[in-house]
């Protein structure tokens, strides 16, 4: 029977096979002992281990007395069985025999030599293509999508270009005329409808804008007309009048009117605006007037000045708010999103800048009392009057000799100093701006020159700069071209819209100055002699990459080298085909004379100059031809002889790209170009900067 005392004192509590209360959670495991012998922590029955005496050591075996451990039979074979003379050979565990053992041996040997050979083997040529014969076929597959920048060689997909919008429905035309149109009948309960409107506008619509007032005459609606509006000037005096409103219509007006005035809560008094606007017209009579008066003021009536005035003062009230805040909302939307400066950069030339808006300014006035034609100075719509004439000249100063002093003696022509001929490049006029291809966005791209501009000779600078979200790229670069005169170009555009925000901006430089012959002579005594000299100690060798251009250009490389070392101004090195200051010039298709008339002995060509050839042909008096520069041939002067040959050392002739000898006789030749430089120092030229 429960003990209900001790279960209301203590609790309910669970209690096992032998009676008593279960302490924990272990006493509901039933395995506990079970787990815990596996792990060594079995109790014992009595549930006592403190009484465990552990076995005394000297009862314990020595480890020494144990036996080896066993061997592997088929290793050791009868050694591993010291107990037996003769091994047991029997069952599963019988050791192999000796001829096993080697058969073995010999199979292994065998496998590892074939595949030592199978590895020394030379690998065959790669397998052609072989088709494809799984039987799944991708021909039905869309090609893979194309990069956009073009990187994979293919031509990137044109992007899709939202079609323009259509054009809006046509308004019926205007029935506009010099004279003013006839005005509609007024309207009663009992006017029919128009047959040219019929069916297409609401009459009942119509009718309530011309009971207020509204007066549209091309769609028939007629409005009460508060006064007489002023005619225009080519209206005739026969026309008769328009005819009055009818009495409905003047009432309905009167009643609209007194609600709109107890509707207004304004104390000060408002101008209304007119009630009737100006014809076409009057405004194309208005046009007139401020046309004539621009051109004979004195054309004007004073009658045409107050009709002008009034239909520009009548404008100014109907519809000047309206340009207000129409040219309101176009700033705001240019402040914001830059429309000007972007429909400026793209439709003005790259170096055009784009000029900032003015502010509409209306004044229109009707002040005819001040002046004729309105106006505070006497101009229609705001026009100034035109400057009074200039004052008439002095007496004194006339070319009449009237004066009170005589004139001084004009001066002989004979004295008047004569131009001399200039012979410097700087005369002639600044090259005109480069077609940079701003459309193609090379810039964006970083592909340097353009293709419309071909140069080899220039040198570049780029950067970038951000202010808040905005980030401005700018590049500069300074080229130069084939007659030495140079460009230095900045371009400027943001990395949000390129297109839209790049500008360009250009600088041109001629080409230096020409030399007198006292400077070319102390350029040839500090250069020529040793850029021959160093040509000639090549011979046999292969300069650079053996083309003919590279012997010339390593030279004055050479020789630029020895004078900065010695602390002396070096020399230009080749600038494309020009390699020095311009001496002798001779192109025979232009003129059988050279440049000088004298040839090579006048145009003082000596040891060290240098020789640029242009698909030459030289014939000789025996019959014998040769060619040169193909398409075109540098060389080094050696010599010149009496007769005005030439002696070179050149590289690449014959297809032999090693420094050899040559000669050449500039009046033999019947076509192409040729061109013989000397070297001068780099201050002549000057150095690129990609500085602006």
């Amino acid at each position: 029977m429960p003990d209900f005392k001790g279960i209301a004192k203590g609790g309910w509590h669970p209690k096992g096979k032998d009676g008593k209360s279960k302490e924990s959670w272990r006493g509901d495991f039933k395995g506990i002992d079970q787990i815990g012998g596996w792990m060594g922590k079995k109790k014992g029955a009595s549930g006592n281990d403190d009484e465990h005496i552990s076995r005394p050591l000297h009862t314990l075996k020595d480890p020494s007395a144990f036996g080896p451990p066993p061997k592997n039979v088929n290793y050791h074979g009868g050694a591993a069985l010291p107990n037996q003379i003769t091994p047991d050979t029997r069952g599963w565990g019988a050791p192999l025999s000796k001829e096993e053992i080697r058969a073995k041996k010999e199979a292994e040997e065998e496998e590892a030599r074939l595949e030592a050979e199978e590895a020394a083997k030379p690998k065959g040529p790669p397998v052609p293509y072989r088709k494809d014969t799984t039987g799944l076929s991708t021909a039905h597959l869309p090609p893979p999508p194309g990069r956009k920048d073009g990187a994979d060689g293919r031509t990137p997909p044109p992007a899709d270009k939202p079609k323009p919008p259509g054009l809006p429905p046509r308004l019926p035309p205007r029935q506009n005329s010099n004279s003013a149109p006839t005005p509609p009948p007024p309207y009663t309960s009992n006017t029919p409808e128009p047959d040219a409107h019929r069916g297409i506008l609401n009459q009942g619509a119509l009718n309530r804008l011309g009971a207020a007032g509204v007066s549209v005459p091309g769609f028939g609606i007629s409005g009460a007309k508060s006064k007489q509006p002023l005619p225009p000037p080519s209206r005739s005096p026969t026309e008769s009048p328009a005819p009055t409103a009818s009495p409905v219509a003047s009432s309905q007006l009167n009643e609209l009117q007194s609600r709109f005035s107890r509707m207004s809560t304004s104390s000060a008094p408002k101008p209304e605006a007119p009630s009737q606007g100006t014809t076409f017209a009057q405004k194309q009579a208005a046009l007139k007037t401020a046309s004539s008066f621009r051109n004979d003021p004195s054309s004007v009536s004073l009658s045409d000045a107050r009709t002008a005035a009034s239909t520009a003062n009548n404008f100014r009230e109907r519809h000047g708010e309206q340009v207000k805040t129409g040219w309101q909302s176009a700033n705001k939307l240019n402040t914001k999103y830059g429309i000007a400066d972007k429909v400026g950069a793209y439709g003005a030339p790259a170096n055009a800048q784009t000029p900032e808006p003015r502010s509409l300014q209306i004044d229109m006035r009707d002040n005819t009392s001040g002046s004729p034609l309105g106006g505070p100075e006497g101009g229609i719509l705001g026009k100034k009057k035109p400057p009074p004439p200039p004052p008439a000249k002095k007496k004194e100063l006339m070319g009449n000799g009237i004066g009170k002093e005589p004139l001084p003696p004009p001066i002989p022509l004979s004295s008047k100093p004569k131009p001399q001929p200039s012979s410097s490049h700087r005369d002639q006029p600044v090259n005109q701006d480069l077609d940079l291809d701003l459309k193609s966005q090379w810039f964006v791209k970083g592909q340097f020159p353009p293709r419309t501009i071909s140069t080899k000779s220039y040198t570049t600078s780029s950067g970038w700069s951000s202010s808040g979200s905005r980030k401005s790229h700018w590049l500069v670069a300074h080229m130069r071209f084939a007659d030495l005169s140079s460009t230095k170009i900045r371009v400027t555009w943001d990395s949000s819209s390129p297109e839209y925000t790049v500008k360009a901006e250009q600088r041109h430089a001629p080409p230096p100055p020409m030399m007198s012959r006292r400077e070319l002579e102390d350029c040839r005594e500090r250069y020529s002699d040793a850029i021959a000299s160093w040509s000639e100690s090549q011979m046999e060798l292969k300069v650079g990459n053996g083309e003919c251009w590279t012997l010339a250009n390593e030279a004055l490389k050479a020789i630029a080298a020895t004078c900065t070392s010695h602390n002396q101004e070096p020399c230009m090195a080749s600038q494309s085909l020009v390699h020095g200051h311009v001496l002798y010039t001779y192109i025979p298709l232009q003129s059988r004379q050279p440049v000088p008339a004298g040839g090579i002995l006048e145009a003082g060509v000596a040891r060290g100059d240098v020789v640029q050839i242009l698909k030459a042909r030289f014939e000789s008096g025996n019959g014998g031809w040769q060619t040169a520069g193909d398409p075109d041939h540098t060389a080094v002067v050696t010599g010149v002889d009496a007769d005005g040959s030439v002696r070179v050392v050149e590289q690449n002739v014959g297809g032999k790209k090693v420094v050899m000898r040559g000669r050449y006789d500039m009046a033999e030749m019947v076509s192409g170009e040729v061109r013989i430089f000397r070297a001068v120092g780099v201050s002549w030229l000057g150095e690129l900067s990609a500085a602006w």
